[in-house]
């Protein structure tokens, strides 16, 4: 077998064995992944489906290797759903840019939801009561 055969082999494995890896986790590599930025004093408690709940600290944001999916609030109890964009969260705690709220982390949303709570939803507050910052190890 000639040498640029083999190679084409090898990295055509290499990108199947990549892409299997993705779609078995349910992570969208950067720039397509979800991602929080944390303006406030407060943590935020966040879950993607790689580490499940967490916190992220006051004043960061999520790394690149992270694929956040959902931002919990305190205020109205329910879960932001983020999809392949930033969220925001202001110095006074309110959230911009939610995908659509849903009742259970790891819920998707619903197309009727999404319609019935237009994006002109006032944004909630963060929690009060979210846990000490733990973000998972990459």
């Amino acid at each position: 077998m000639p040498c640029n055969t083999r190679v084409l082999y090898i990295l055509i494995f290499l990108a199947i064995s990549t892409l299997s890896s993705y779609a078995s986790a349910m992570y969208w590599p950067w720039p397509l992944n979800g991602k929080v930025v944390n303006q406030s004093s407060l943590p935020v408690a966040v879950w993607d489906g790689e580490h499940g709940i967490y916190t992220l600290p006051a004043h960061s944001f999520s790394p690149k290797t992270l694929d956040v999916d959902h931002l919990y609030s305190g205020l109205n109890g329910r879960w932001c759903k983020i999809g392949p964009l930033k969220v925001q969260i202001d110095f006074k705690g309110n959230i911009d840019q939610c995908e659509c709220w849903v009742d259970n982390a790891g819920d998707a949303c619903n197309s009727r939801a999404v319609v019935a709570e237009v994006r002109s939803t006032p944004a909630p507050k963060v929690v009060q009561a979210a846990q000490p910052a733990s973000i998972p190890a990459s």
